[in-house]
Formats: C-alpha cells, structure tokens, sequence
C-alpha cells in the first residue's frame, strides 16, 4: 500500500516510511481506509501524519496510549508547526494530528478513552430497560426514548437526594415545571410523565420507592389541535420531489430518500436501516424493518420511486463494502442516520419555502397518510402501510381532513331533522 502512496515521492521518503516503527500497522490501516473508499490524496495525508503520531507519542512498539496523551501530543505538534517557516497552514494542525491519531489508535484497539463515571441509578434505569423490552414487549425505540426521559429525572433528583426511597410525588412535579421552563413543550412533558409513570410502576413493584407515586403522575393539559399531525399539502410535497433534477450525487440522494418518505410514509429509522438486498427488482418489490412494531414489511415498489433508486445506485451512490442502500458521500462511507435525514428534509422544505413547526421527515409521513385519505382509502389500508399496531394511531387523521369534514357539514339531510 505505501509503496501505491508514495510513488511519486523520492527513495528517501519511501525509506523513512518503511524504518519507521509499526509499518504493519500503519500499512493494515491504510488498507481499511482504502477499502472504505478513501480517497489516495487523503491516505497520503494520513500516512505521513502518522509518522508523526509515532515519533511525538513515542511508539516503538504497539501498546496503549490514552486519550490525555493524544491531547497532549496534538498540542506539541501545534506549537511546532507554529514555528515551522514551512509550514504554510497551521489553522487547524492540532485538530488534524488528533484525529488521525484517534482514528488509528481506535482502529488498533490501543485507544484508552477517559473512564465516563455512570450515574448513580444506572442500574435501575437497566433493569427498567430490561422489563419494558421482556415484559411489555416495547420497541427499542421506545425503550430508548422512555430511559432517556427517566434519566433526566433521575440525574436531576440525585443532586438532591441519593435515596430512590425519597422520591415524592412533588419531585416530580417540581422537575416538570424545571423543564417546562427550560424549553420542554406541554407535548415533551407529556410524554415524560407517560415515561415516567411506567418507571414508577416498575419501580414501586420493585419496592424502590413508596406506593401510589405512578398514579399521581399528572400529564399536562394538552388542547385539541396541539398534537395533531401537521405537513406539507400533497401538491407542496409533490412539488417538493419535481425540484429534486439535479445531476448532483447529493441531488440524486437526496430524490430518493424523499421520494420514500413522501410516496410511503416510512420513518426516518426504516429509511436508514435498508440494504441494496431489500430490493426485489424482478418482482418490483421492496422489503421494509419497521422501528415501531417489529418485523418486516413488504411494500409494492411505485415506479417513480425505483426510477430515483436506480439513478442513485447507478450514478451516486459510493463503491463500499457497507450494504446499506443510503451512504454519506464522503468517506469513510457510512449508513446515514436520522440527524442527515432530517437535515436533508428540512433544507429542501425552506428551499421551497414551506412553513411548518416541523421540517422533518415525519411532516412528509403525515402528508402522505392525509393524501391516502383524500384518495378514498380506509383507516385500516393507511395503518397496514404506515405499520401502526393501533387504529387510534390512525384514526388522529381523520381530524386533520377538513376538506371531507366540510363535504359532511355541507350533506343535505333531506328534510330529516
């Protein structure tokens, strides 16, 4: 490999290179960033950075190197090259040698991150964990979602109390009000209070806290067009993919993740859990993990969309070993998770100047339940495509369909009142 990098570069190079220590290291480095994808300028970058790694953490042999001596070696190397006349950039040389160093060490396995001290209730929160997936058979998102909110609290209440058996019911109602202040929505505390009320029922079968604390649990009042779904309307959406024609690779990525989102509703987890081998382009069909409720669905692939797929895969997406259908576009080539998918929603909405609360890919999902609806079809078929485990997950569209709420305020009643 160093001898493919390095064949412009003079004999003495070459030799400094293949003397210095670790070569077997550095050379199987190497090779994983190449069959990542990346690029040859970029690799020779790294691999004379990496003799400087060597030399400044003084690594004659393979052993582990913290994260504090990385730091500190960064910073070493930034000083010198501040009083290096050679050196024509040293803007961001600390951050550079820091990174090559942490991404080889960490691909070594040598790489010694600072131990991060657990929170005080963590086991509880594992335990929590455990039951909602065992017990009530959550999804992992859920899981996720109802830990996360549970810790909050918990980090919050620890720097009051260590006791779990000291929780009142007006701790929590105090930290409600604590975040209600501090950015949380009445629809963030309200599924806080639900996250929580099923870790007090845990907790008070657990015998961790006094009885009676989850039904005390008080969820804030929330008005009736609060929690409706909001998106864009289907000629808006529409218009949305026929600005998508660019020759881009970005272009013809980003037309096909919309072209998902706005033609089946998927979410953002489905869209980025799909392998090229959901594909079936034979029998035009297309095989869907959902995040909710589990299992896999197989979807009917529309036209429109397996011709922005094709394009992609043909013209945009990246050679990598990675078998996930969406890639990031630089490497090292990677699935694309929901922080890039809702950013790539959410700029193509302001491009158009579509006002929403929120640009993100679910908006997209919502337009398309209320366009199945328009076009005549039942709650039940919209659910079985969406992937609800519960009719009242769809049901909540039928009140955001004002265009048929007005054709039944306007029906004629034939004289029967």
């Amino acid at each position: 490999m160093l001898q493919t990098l390095l064949k412009l570069e003079r004999q003495y190079s070459i030799v400094r290179h293949e003397n210095a220590p670790l070569l077997h290291e550095r050379e199987t480095f190497l090779e994983h960033l190449h069959q990542q994808g990346t690029s040859l300028a970029a690799m020779r970058s790294i691999s004379w950075q990496l003799l400087n790694v060597i030399q400044l953490l003084k690594l004659d042999r393979l052993r582990e190197v913290t994260f504090y001596e990385v730091e500190q070696a960064s910073q070493v190397w930034a000083e010198q090259q501040r009083s290096n006349p050679r050196a024509q950039s040293y803007a961001y040389t600390g951050s550079y040698f820091l990174y090559v160093a942490k991404k080889w060490l960490r691909f070594l396995g040598k790489l010694k991150m600072p131990t991060v001290p657990r929170m005080r209730f963590a086991d509880h929160v594992e335990d929590f964990a455990q039951w909602m997936t065992d017990e009530r058979g959550m999804s992992p998102q859920s899981v996720r979602s109802h830990c996360w909110k549970t810790s909050q609290f918990l980090k919050w209440f620890s720097q009051r109390h260590r006791l779990l058996s000291r929780v009142r019911i007006t701790d929590i109602d105090e930290f409600l009000i604590f975040k209600g202040a501090h950015g949380w929505s009445r629809k963030s505390i309200s599924v806080a209070t639900q996250a929580l009320r099923a870790f007090f029922r845990y907790a008070e079968e657990c015998s961790w806290c006094v009885q009676g604390i989850a039904d005390s649990i008080e969820s804030p009042r929330l008005y009736v067009h609060e929690g409706l779904p909001e998106g864009p309307e289907w000629k808006d959406a529409r218009r949305l993919l026929e600005n998508l024609n660019g020759k881009s690779p970005t272009a013809k990525r980003t037309k096909a993740i919309l072209s998902l989102f706005v033609m089946y509703g998927l979410r953002s987890g489905e869209v980025s859990r799909l392998l090229i081998s959901d594909f079936d382009w034979r029998a035009e069909t297309f095989t869907v993990r959902h995040s909710k409720r589990g299992g896999v669905q197989q979807y009917p692939l529309q036209y429109e969309v397996g011709e922005a797929i094709l394009e992609y895969l043909m013209e945009a997406r990246p050679r990598a070993t990675c078998r996930n259908l969406f890639l990031t576009l630089r490497p090292p080539y990677r699935p694309i998770g929901a922080s890039v998918l809702w950013s790539i929603t959410s700029r193509q909405l302001s491009m158009l100047n579509i006002q929403l609360r929120r640009r993100g890919p679910h908006c997209l999902r919502h337009t398309c339940a209320t366009h199945l609806l328009e076009c005549g079809a039942s709650l039940k078929e919209i659910g079985d495509l969406l992937g609800h485990r519960d009719a009242a997950s769809t049901g909540i569209y039928a009140k955001v369909h004002l265009q048929q709420l007005r054709r039944v305020a306007d029906f004629d009643l034939g004289g029967l009142l």
